[in-house]
């Protein structure tokens, strides 16, 4: 009897789920940080990067002909050393669509298998998008604070890159929600900055929408925009016109970013860039996602204990059998951290709060 019903689970293997989750992401929109953080690995569980690393050139060293050449050190550079944070959770069939696959066994309704099946998928499927969306907070908080903390399971996960405090600043003036404020001499001030401090153009400014509509309407922006107009705070500024503007006379590029999650904690929802904030960041990739080896990728899939797949680079998605009571568990895991070399060539604004100067 318990071969029969451990026999119900065939078609539950981690690589289908993969296969199954590896679909469903090409239908989805990535996360900003995947792109801004690309994924790599290594199986050294202590990553290393160099803070200020950036993409500003330096000059080649002069040498005679016949002198051996000089190698080029990292003087300058700040070395960053941090360790692989690890996650892990598993999910297990419940007893309703056990019984469901067990009634199942030797019918000719394939259909209605099928369709257990995807229930059973799309379940295990909520671990992956779980494990990406970690992956997005870690990001996100590095990008808009330079450091990250993390909590579950009675843990707290925390690193500091230390992002240079004069590259974090408020509005002058005001607040862009009101008069008295000038977002563009902000936003200049921001290219200004990080241009003088390490030689990279700022390219990029990424905000919610909430924050884009607060710029859209200012008084200050509005009155430059539309100089013509005598009664610019009746009028509506074109979001093409703003756009133009900043590319233009800035040589920014707005990037509306609105994704969040649903903090479990407090129960409400958080955008991964808080209302009021503006990172400017130049062109390009800012660091990597590194991924390390997980228990389950080195001791597991190596001694054919269990049935282990890669997925998203460094992802082991691990399924097995339990025979007490019988059911079939799925176990995603994840050991990573981001690298943030260019964390110096980021300015972060704080546009709802001002120096009132």
């Amino acid at each position: 009897m318990t071969g029969q019903n451990i026999s119900m689970f065939d078609g539950l293997t981690s690589t289908n789920i993969a296969a199954y989750w590896q679909t469903r992401q090409q239908q989805e929109a990535p996360y900003l940080g995947e792109i801004l953080f690309p994924n790599t690995k290594q199986t050294n569980s202590l990553v290393e990067f160099y803070k200020g690393m950036t993409q500003s050139p330096r000059p080649l060293a002069p040498s005679s002909l016949d002198a051996q050449a000089i190698v080029r050190d990292r003087q300058g550079f700040a070395k960053v050393q941090a360790e692989a944070k690890f996650f892990k959770e598993a999910k297990y069939i419940d007893e309703n669509l056990r019984r469901e696959l067990s009634n199942l066994q030797g019918s000719n309704d394939t259909t209605r298998r099928q369709i257990v099946m995807e229930r059973i998928f799309d379940d295990s499927s909520e671990l992956l998008r779980g494990a990406a969306l970690q992956r997005e907070i870690v990001r996100m908080q590095l990008l808009t604070t330079g450091r990250f903390s993390v909590q579950g399971n009675g843990l707290t996960v925390t690193e500091d890159y230390k992002m240079a405090t004069g590259h974090q600043a408020k509005a002058r003036g005001n607040n862009w929600g009101q008069s008295g404020s000038d977002p563009f001499a902000d936003i200049d001030q921001a290219i200004y900055t990080i241009g003088t401090d390490t030689g990279i153009t700022i390219e990029r400014a990424i905000m919610n929408r909430t924050t884009f509509r607060t710029l859209q309407a200012n008084e200050t922006v509005k009155s430059t925009l539309l100089a013509n107009n005598a009664n610019t705070a009746a009028v509506s500024l074109p979001k093409s016109a703003l756009l133009d503007y900043l590319q233009g006379e800035l040589g920014v590029q707005v990037q509306v970013y609105d994704k969040g999650y649903q903090n479990l904690a407090t129960g409400t929802f958080e955008k991964f860039i808080p209302d009021g904030m503006v990172v400017f960041i130049p062109v390009g990739e800012l660091g990597r996602t590194v991924f390390t080896s997980t228990p389950e990728e080195t001791d597991l899939a190596l001694s054919g204990a269990a049935d282990v797949s890669i997925v998203d680079t460094g992802v082991t998605v691990t399924t097995s059998t339990k025979v007490d009571p019988v059911t079939k568990e799925t176990k995603v895991t994840q050991s990573f951290i981001p690298s943030f070399e260019q964390i110096d060539s980021v300015y972060i604004l704080d546009t709802a709060h001002y120096t009132g100067k």
